[in-house]
C-alpha cells in the first residue's frame, strides 16, 4: 500500500489549492474521529487524503478511465457528473496506490454516503462534510459546525444523520436528482435514531 508521504506529494500535485486544502482539513478531521472511534488512524488519513483524487479530473478524461477501469454509471450517476469522482477515485486508489477493499469503499460512498456503512465510510463521510474549511456550509441551520462535530464525537449515527439530512436539503435546494445510496443512508439511519 502506498505510504502517506507518497500520496500526499501526488494529491498535492493533482489538486487545485484550494481543493488541496480542503483534502488536508479532511485528513484533520479523519485522524479526530478515527481515534475516538478506535479505527485504524493511517487507514483513515490515507482514505481522507484520496477521497477527492478525481474531483478535478476533466469530464472527458473522467469517461475515459472509468471505461478503462470497467466502471460502469448508474442513470443518476450520468446525469449528475458531480457523483462520478467518487467511483473514478476509488478505482484510482485501487489499482495505484493499492489500498485496501474498506478505504476504496469509504472513497467510493463519501460523497452519497449508504445503508448500514462501516466505521470508516462514516468517518470519510463525515470529515469530508464537517472539515474545517467547511463552516459556510452550515450558517443557515439548527446546528453550528462546531455542534455538529460535538455531536459526531458523541455518537456517530445520529450525526451521520443529520448530515444525511442536510446534503439531501441541500441537493433539493439545487433542484439536482438525488442518489438512492444518500435516500436509503437517510432512511436506513433514521430509523435507527
Amino acid at each position: 500500500m502506498v505510504k502517506y508521504e507518497k500520496l500526499y506529494e501526488d494529491v498535492k500535485s493533482i489538486l487545485s489549492e484550494k481543493r488541496f486544502k480542503h483534502t488536508l482539513g479532511v485528513v484533520k478531521r479523519a485522524e479526530e474521529y478515527a481515534v475516538i472511534y478506535n479505527i485504524d488512524v493511517e487507514e483513515a488519513k490515507l482514505a481522507a487524503l484520496a477521497h477527492d483524487i478525481a474531483k478535478e479530473i476533466s469530464k472527458d478524461e473522467s469517461y475515459k478511465r472509468l471505461e478503462e477501469y470497467g466502471i460502469e454509471l448508474d442513470e443518476i450517476e450520468k446525469q449528475n457528473f458531480n457523483l462520478v469522482h467518487s467511483k473514478l477515485g476509488a478505482a484510482i486508489a485501487k489499482e495505484e496506490y493499492g489500498m485496501n477493499d474498506e478505504m476504496i469503499s469509504a472513497i467510493k460512498y463519501h460523497t452519497t454516503g449508504r445503508e448500514n456503512m462501516t466505521m470508516l465510510e462514516k468517518i470519510i463521510y463525515l470529515a469530508d462534510a464537517t472539515e474545517e474549511n467547511r463552516k459556510y456550509l452550515f450558517n443557515d441551520d439548527e446546528l453550528s459546525l462546531n455542534e455538529l462535530v460535538e455531536l459526531i464525537k458523541k455518537d456517530i449515527d445520529a450525526g451521520l444523520r443529520y448530515t444525511l439530512k442536510w446534503n439531501l436539503q441541500s441537493i433539493l435546494r439545487k433542484d439536482f436528482v438525488i442518489h438512492l445510496d444518500s435516500v436509503r443512508a437517510y432512511n436506513y439511519y433514521s430509523m435507527r435514531i
